[in-house]
């Protein structure tokens, strides 16, 4: 039993392509809500990271500050202990505990002595050949012998 279809029921089939779901305009609201949400999303996620950076920038700076008051704390302690090392070493507070707790006195006579290193040794080379032989034997020793002298100096 095969019901031919009617040309003017066709038309009334057809309406269900003219439905909201299928309307252009409707898929283009669609598409903005969508962007729209997704900028919300963008936005949102924006904003969080900023107030995010912002607080780890602030905790950072606390931090630096609380830094900065040890390290001047700690340089007024040095500047402090280096003032009573120099009251400590001075000559006067060492002539002072020498008198007072070690009991010492001073010389009558002073007597001074002078330490005269300019005397000449006989140059000893380190090589067993004579200099006059070997050019290179000559650079060698002065060498060595740089390397040996030690020079002191005061600290004054």
């Amino acid at each position: 039993m095969y019901h031919s279809q009617n040309y003017a029921n066709l038309d009334t089939q057809s309406d269900f392509l003219n439905e909201s779901s299928y309307n252009f305009t409707n898929v283009k609201k669609q598409a903005f809500t969508i962007i729209y949400i997704f900028m919300l999303v963008f936005i949102s996620v924006s904003i969080l990271l900023y107030v995010s950076q912002v607080l780890n920038i602030n905790k950072k700076s606390t931090k630096l500050l609380n830094l900065e008051n040890k390290l001047e704390t700690i340089q007024a302690k040095n500047e402090r202990l280096e003032v009573k090392l120099a009251s400590k070493t001075s000559l006067a507070e060492i002539e002072n505990i020498a008198k007072h707790e070690l009991n010492m006195v001073e010389a009558k006579t002073k007597e001074t002595l002078v330490y005269n290193n300019q005397f000449r040794k006989k140059e000893r080379y380190m090589a067993d050949i004579p200099k006059e032989k070997f050019f290179l034997v000559q650079i060698y020793d002065k060498i060595i012998k740089e390397v040996v002298t030690v020079q002191a100096e005061s600290l004054e």
